[in-house]
């Protein structure tokens, strides 16, 4: 898994009020939350965020969030809020994950290789569903789960059950649900 890190700054302040004026100053307004903790208010760089997300790309949103002197904190990014119109982030959401903890979240899948069914049959892949369920250790969240599809014909389908093995990894969806097809 590729870490990557954000620094944020507690706020003392909440409300709308206060986070406008954190978003005049060029921050965005967050929080981070974990199942044995309070949540806390923080603040982000604007730029610093826009990096991060862009470099996240269409893998998983783990990241380090590192606030003040503490050490880094292993967090998953739940939600980044918008502005309908302005090209800005306006809240995001964290959730905190120890070290031995549990965690269940939706992993993006990309496939790798040329499909036989598109290479010699004139077909299409079809992205079915572009993310499975997992479940795992913190430690063992994969940025992203690829599938080898070089062997699939026209009208065949690659399932949850035909997804490579990750060790510590288990898959929550229903083993016969389809994640690509090669169409006509």
């Amino acid at each position: 898994m590729n870490t990557l890190t954000i620094n944020a700054s507690a706020r003392e302040q909440a409300g709308s009020a206060s986070s406008g004026r954190l978003r005049a100053e060029g921050r965005v307004p967050a929080v981070v939350y974990g199942k044995s903790k309070e949540p806390e208010n923080l603040s982000l760089d604007a730029r610093e965020l826009r990096i991060l997300l862009r470099s996240i790309g269409n893998n998983t949103p783990v990241v380090q969030l590192k606030s003040g002197e503490g050490e880094a904190r292993t967090s998953i990014i739940k939600e980044v809020q918008r502005h309908p119109m302005k090209d800005s982030y306006t809240h995001v959401d964290f959730q905190e994950i120890a070290e031995g903890e549990v965690v269940v979240l939706e992993v993006p899948v990309h496939h790798k290789g040329e499909a036989d069914g598109v290479k010699n049959e004139g077909g299409t892949i079809e992205t079915v569903s572009h993310t499975v369920s997992i479940r795992c250790l913190a430690k063992d969240i994969p940025s992203s789960i690829d599938a080898d599809v070089r062997a699939l014909k026209v009208g065949d389908n690659l399932h949850v059950s035909q997804l490579p093995k990750i060790e510590g990894v288990e898959y929550l969806d229903a083993p016969e649900q389809p994640v690509f097809a090669i169409v006509k």
